[in-house]
């Protein structure tokens, strides 16, 4: 079989893949200190299934080229990486290395068979990738499509932890709702208590909620803006957005593409706009594909 591996900060998603099917997924503890450690844990994990293993594809948070992991925010033992070959040490079987979000851009792009697509994700921060023709572009540094890096702010500049200010990720995402709330909490009626999560600020606005009201506004107003500049420079036949914040469900969606569309040319206006489908599966599918397209 052919496995799909997501990698995260505390823990693994492993799926096995047989005919495009995922036929068995599980986790395993990324509770390692070393990267000896993390790739002995997963292969012994698979070998506990499987003793004719086809190939293994590997998502993993950093900035990631040629399968060579020049640093990973979370997993620091990981920097400076070439994961593809620490494996190939261990198991001879074909192994491909991207960045997370990249892979999860291919797995929605196979699952809804669009060959052209921007997938954004919004989670803690924002997140990207780009699907071309059916294939995921890295970049010439391994950082394509860091949208949340895109600079739409002139308004608030807030700072990222890139360095910058001004940037998609500080007024959308879980960080940006919170710059927000912040910024007016002290000017604007609120039932938000003030131990609120994002969710809270999504429910409230759904309501009226003065202040969470504001805060959707924005963030759905600033991420609107960086779709259409993404279209605009991309031109994908779809966007497709996912994380956490997309469970705000429909109301999310309506204002996005108000906001979509009143920074849309004729011509851009054409692009679809949808939310995820695979969930937290997204990244197993996308490294199942990786590798197996890579193989054929």
């Amino acid at each position: 079989m052919y496995y799909g591996i997501d990698i995260g900060g505390t823990s693994a998603k492993i799926g096995a893949f047989e005919n495009d099917r995922l036929v068995k997924t599980w986790s395993i503890d990324m509770n390692v200190d070393s990267l000896e450690s993390m790739v002995d844990r997963i292969l012994d994990s698979i070998k506990e299934l499987d003793s004719n293993i086809l190939g293994i594809g590997i998502d993993c948070p950093g900035f990631i080229m040629n399968n060579y992991i020049s640093s990973s925010a979370n997993l620091h033992f990981l920097d400076g990486v070439n994961l593809k070959e620490a494996f190939a040490k261990k198991i001879a079987c074909p192994v491909r290395v991207i960045n997370d979000a990249n892979c999860h851009a291919l797995g929605e792009a196979k699952a809804k068979k669009i060959d052209n697509i921007v997938f954004i994700t919004l989670g803690t921060g924002v997140g990207g990738g780009f699907v071309l023709n059916g294939k995921v572009l890295e970049g010439a540094f391994g950082s394509f499509m860091e949208i949340g890096h895109m600079h739409v702010d002139d308004v608030y500049n807030f700072r990222c932890g890139c360095g910058q200010v001004g940037c998609l990720e500080t007024v959308c995402g879980q960080k940006g709702v919170i710059n927000l709330v912040n910024y007016y909490r002290n000017s604007m009626q609120t039932q938000l208590e003030l131990d609120y999560s994002v969710k809270d600020v999504f429910n409230l606005a759904k309501v009226n909620d003065p202040l969470a009201s504001k805060v959707v506004e924005v963030f759905t107003d600033k991420l609107g803006l960086a779709l259409v500049n993404a279209a605009n420079i991309l031109n994908p036949k779809m966007i497709i957005i996912g994380g956490g914040i997309s469970a705000a469900g429909d109301f999310l969606m309506r204002q996005i593409k108000t906001n979509f569309y009143k920074y849309a040319n004729q011509n851009i206006a054409k692009t679809e706009i949808g939310f995820a489908s695979l969930g937290s599966e997204a990244g197993m599918y996308g490294a199942y594909y990786l590798i197996k397209d890579e193989k054929q």
